[in-house]
């Protein structure tokens, strides 16, 4: 499984959770963004052109922003960690595409950073999809940040179980 992970805005790339992710997925991409330029998700698209389409992208917090948007482009199914789909310190406007792969969103209910309750208002609106929803939502009694052991049990679960 080729496996894109797109980390948060006050994060570094790689760390422990590209580590595992190493150690489960037979390729994976973890590039340093910068989400303050203007020319980050243009590269992230011409990386797909390029590398071709990863199987699952994984984006957390701002990385979940520009994950969701880039996955909708070519039908990825994504997973994505108190995306910052609103509220962004940083505004972006990104471009979404028509091809809404399944979206697997995990929400902190303790989150003081992106409010959980307000984007899951924001992907169950009924009115945005023509047919049966792509989102499957799993709250988690944590913050913002995605403590590693959940990390990987989310992981596991939604890979092995329901990608498979």
């Amino acid at each position: 499984m080729k496996v894109w992970y797109l980390h948060g805005l006050e994060s570094a790339p790689g760390g422990p959770k590209v580590e595992f992710l190493k150690e489960v997925a037979d390729e994976v991409y973890a590039p340093a963004m910068d989400y303050t330029s203007h020319k980050a998700f243009g590269e992230l698209y011409r990386e797909i052109t390029k590398k071709g389409k990863p199987d699952l992208i994984i984006g957390s917090s701002m990385g979940g922003y520009f994950a969701d948007a880039i996955a909708s482009h070519f039908g990825i199914k994504t997973i994505l960690f108190n995306p910052a789909l609103h509220s962004r310190s940083i505004e972006r406007n990104l471009p979404y595409g028509n091809d809404i792969g399944k979206r697997v969103v995990v929400l902190g209910d303790k989150d003081d950073v992106i409010d959980p309750h307000e984007t899951f208002r924001l992907l169950t609106n009924v009115n945005y999809y023509a047919g049966e929803s792509p989102n499957t939502f799993i709250w988690v009694n944590n913050g913002h940040r995605t403590p590693l052991t959940v990390f990987k049990d989310i992981y596991t679960k939604i890979v092995f179980d329901e990608i498979g």
